[in-house]
């Protein structure tokens, strides 16, 4: 009862406010009628769907390292990818911004290397974002992927080969659609924490990179503006459980996060 009421309660007290004060349709018709919302929401949408593409392209190769590999390597690789889950994310965070600022490690590296001269230019970019993202939501998409991969029978890949079936076509044929559940599950859950991803951008993104949590958090923290705050949560709850409900409905997405 009580983590229900402190679920719940902190999303019914955010609806109430934004109807309170812009009314029930100006929940949906004021933060539309402003530039900054809106180049906020490509800007969110355009961020998110690029992590999500990245982070299930280094997933599938993370899992299929892991499971065509020995059990201690495995267990290894496994230990090292959960390690983050120990590590502050504002610790890493100010990581990534020691790597990615001008003169930082990366900009050093590839001076080294001769691959610039005058460094990379990514910090508080959106291409400077994309790795810090995909490294903080790895193990999201890891997760239901292994599970995935762990339904398949390891005869059917042996059968392949012994057909004649080259790497390439076993990947492309039999393995790559045995991950197509977990990769439905994975892309939604990162996709979907994407959406309200707060820290990494604010300490990493610059003027030009205002994603809708930026945007929210400025109106709350620093301008109080309360029924925009408010309007712009309900609007983004609302997008999230309607897209959580038609993924599942088309992907069966809840059973493969059961089996993970």
């Amino acid at each position: 009862m009580l983590l229900l009421l402190g679920l719940l309660g902190p999303v019914a007290v955010t609806v109430v406010v934004a109807i309170q004060e812009n009314g029930p349709l100006g929940v949906v018709t004021e933060p539309l009628s402003s530039d900054l919302v809106l180049d906020s929401i490509w800007k969110t949408l355009y961020l998110s769907l690029a992590v999500t593409v990245a982070t299930w392209i280094c997933a599938v190769l993370f899992t299929l390292a892991v499971a065509m590999s020995r059990p201690i390597v495995g267990k290894t690789l496994f230990g090292i990818l959960f390690l983050t889950f120990w590590i502050s994310l504002l610790v890493r965070t100010y990581g990534w911004a020691l790597t990615l600022q001008p003169n930082g490690a990366l900009d050093v590296i590839g001076q080294r290397l001769g691959l610039t001269d005058e460094g990379f230019g990514l910090f508080q970019t959106m291409p400077g974002l994309l790795p810090p993202m995909v490294h903080v939501m790895l193990p999201y998409m890891v997760l239901p992927i292994y599970a995935a991969i762990q339904s398949l029978d390891p005869a059917q890949v042996r059968a392949a080969r012994s057909l004649g079936g080259s790497e390439l076509f076993t990947l492309r044929k039999l393995i790559l659609p045995s991950l197509k559940s977990g990769s439905w599950a994975g892309a939604l859950l990162v996709f979907i924490l994407s959406l309200g991803f707060y820290v990494t951008p604010a300490f990493l993104g610059g003027p030009g990179t205002q994603v809708l949590a930026m945007v929210i958090g400025l109106q709350f923290g620093r301008l109080e503006n309360l029924g925009l705050t408010a309007a712009l949560g309900t609007l983004l709850l609302v997008a999230v459980l309607g897209m959580y409900v038609v993924a599942d409905r088309l992907f069966k997405i809840s059973q493969q996060w059961d089996r993970a």
